[in-house]
């Protein structure tokens, strides 16, 4: 009988750069089912979990604490420990008194950084898609895989929506244009922040061009590589 659906297991030296891993520590590693983030782009929560955070030694420990949901991504629970987390996701745990949001380190990994725990998660989504639905309705799709239902035709892609989780609410709007405060998703910079300095327009085979300035040096990057998190 032929096997169907791909691997449940992973190698380690298979895992996706923005995991944290060392190939040469053990033969398999936790694969991320399918959710909001790619597997490219994603580690899996028990990861996070158990090797960055540290709540529990084994992961029969971060396990129980899943079951026991008392863990929330994004304001919401999850109970598995393969469910990908992404950038900017925010993990809150019981009985820890902060909150952790995923950002990259400078060798384009993703790590949980400490901030201050809040009753109203609140997320930056960039835009990847837009299009025109049945009734005429605007539907913006986001890189964490949302699907929002919009009535503002000036929102474009590569825009980032700042919503209120999990009620997916649009407080504001941050637009791709010079001046805006960017972070550096992909790319020899990524987890690099800057300012939007100049972005010439891309051709149907090739990507705009965005022209970053930090405070000690300038560097181009295609708008693929950007993400607006201000003004």
């Amino acid at each position: 009988m032929a096997k169907k659906g791909g691997s449940k297991a992973l190698k380690r030296y298979a895992v996706s750069k923005v995991m944290w891993i060392s190939p040469k520590e053990g033969k398999w590693a936790i694969k991320t089912e399918p959710g909001p983030h790619n597997k490219e782009t994603s580690v899996p929560l028990g990861f996070v979990l158990r090797d960055l955070i540290k709540i529990g030694e084994t992961m029969r420990e971060v396990k129980v604490a899943l079951k026991q949901r008392k863990v929330k991504v994004n304001g919401v629970v999850r109970t598995s420990h393969k469910f990908p987390v992404g950038l900017f996701d925010i993990i809150s745990i019981d009985g820890i008194e902060h909150d952790y949001k995923m950002v990259y380190d400078l060798k384009g990994r993703l790590v949980p950084e400490k901030i201050e725990k809040v009753d109203k998660v609140v997320k930056l989504s960039k835009v990847v898609k837009k299009t025109t639905v049945k009734g005429g309705k605007l539907q913006l799709t986001t890189n964490d895989g949302r699907n929002i239902l919009a009535e503002d035709n000036t929102i474009k892609p590569h825009d980032t929506l700042k919503l209120e989780l999990p009620k997916q609410k649009v407080l504001k709007v941050l637009k791709m244009q010079a001046g805006a405060k960017v972070y550096i998703i992909g790319g020899s910079h990524a987890g690099e922040q800057g300012v939007v300095k100049e972005i010439k327009p891309g051709t149907e085979k090739a990507p705009a061009m965005v022209t970053i300035k930090t405070t000690s040096k300038e560097f181009q990057t295609t708008i693929n590589n950007v993400f607006v998190i201000g003004e």
